[in-house]
């Protein structure tokens, strides 16, 4: 996703200067929840407002016929699926921690309008227009990453709603596959789409997960063939990812073209520093040094690598005091997300950062050798 992460969207990611506040000391224990919420890893209650904020900005980008666009502001249309997958994953999660039914609702019309709107290679076009009309572009910023974020939609979406998920959602999924297989190359990595042969780190641990995750949910609704495929291109990709480590930069480099020539540096937020966040939050095993260097390079909140991204990488990487002072930046940033200030990716990014556990995606081997 490098091409939309670079643009527009990435200049509205980081609104708030960061401020590293006194701790919340005063805070008073929290009393333990009535015996109808979940037992699972729920977010304090503390968390919870900047959460249910972000969920009604998430929302109200739905539009009746099921389509999550960029911003709820305004009769302008903007779609890039790989946002909205993102949106229709943190509904999901926050409907593990306070069920709401009504949300996965929503994600299920999102994942719908995905399988109505897939050409027939399993790729999706971005779309724009009115509010009253508007259709594809023609454009598509990276087709591996979309294929795998509606993956790991889809698998979410099964295990809330408990049961097997329509046949137009289960035949999305099955073209998802198929488009992911289409830009995996020789050594298993994808490209961004086959018009723009550029392995990206990001997209590639995003693929991974979303291979990882649709495996779960090919195997659930009997494609066993489909599940191994997933497992097995997944695997591949891992044994690819300690390519991008450079031992004398000691940071990852953020793509690779097919010659094999890397892209890195430290000197921009985006791609170099958001690169590093993702490799943080995911990669294992993780690589010493690194997360002391990043913090002395950059700081959360610059534009192209928001505090949400920092909290994602910091459970992996600090103590709890550390992580608390990220977690409240989180949340005072969340709470002044507006309609017009962030795209549907923030508040999806800061109520999975808030909520952690299983929200996370998943971590991914990336220890393998150039």
């Amino acid at each position: 996703m490098l091409g939309v992460r670079g643009s527009g969207v990435c200049g509205m990611r980081g609104m708030l200067p960061f401020a590293v506040m006194a701790m919340m000391a005063g805070c008073g224990k929290q009393e333990k929840p009535a015996p109808t919420q979940p037992q699972a890893k729920a977010p304090m209650a503390k968390d919870w407002p900047a959460v249910e904020h972000c969920l009604g900005l998430i929302r109200q980008c739905q539009m009746p016929d099921g389509m999550i666009r960029m911003k709820s502001e305004g009769d302008a249309v903007w779609m890039v699926s790989y946002f909205s997958n993102l949106g229709a994953i943190a509904l999901l999660a926050a409907n593990e921690v306070r069920p709401n039914a009504g949300d996965v609702a929503r994600a299920g019309r999102w994942l719908a309008w995905y399988a109505r709107h897939q050409e027939t290679d399993g790729t999706i076009f971005d779309r724009e227009g009115t509010t009253r009309s508007h259709q594809s572009n023609g454009k598509r910023d990276a087709t591996d990453s979309y294929a795998a974020t509606f993956l790991m939609a889809a698998w979410r979406y099964q295990q809330a709603l408990g049961q097997r998920p329509s046949a137009e959602i289960i035949e999305a999924a099955q073209k998802s596959l198929t488009a992911i297989e289409a830009v995996a190359q020789a050594d298993g990595l994808t490209i961004a789409k086959p018009d723009y042969a550029i392995k990206f780190l990001m997209d590639n641990i995003e693929v991974h997960q979303g291979l990882t995750e649709g495996a779960q949910f090919f195997a659930s609704v009997g494609l066993k063939k489909e599940a191994q495929k997933a497992r097995t291109m997944a695997a591949r990709i891992a044994v690819s990812l300690g390519k991008y480590w450079s031992e004398t930069g000691q940071h990852f480099a953020y793509a690779l073209d097919m010659k094999g020539k890397f892209s890195n540096g430290l000197s921009k937020p985006y791609p170099h520093g958001l690169a590093q966040l993702f490799a943080l939050s995911y990669l294992k095993p993780p690589r010493p040094g690194l997360w002391a260097k990043v913090n002395r390079t950059f700081k959360p909140d610059q534009k192209g690598i928001p505090v949400e991204r920092w909290l994602i990488a910091a459970t992996r990487h600090v103590d709890a005091k550390e992580k608390e002072v990220l977690r409240l930046a989180t949340r005072k940033s969340a709470l002044n997300f507006s309609r017009k200030n962030v795209y549907v990716e923030r508040p999806a990014m800061a109520i999975l950062a808030l909520i952690d556990g299983k929200a996370r995606f998943a971590e991914v081997p990336g220890s393998g050798k150039k």
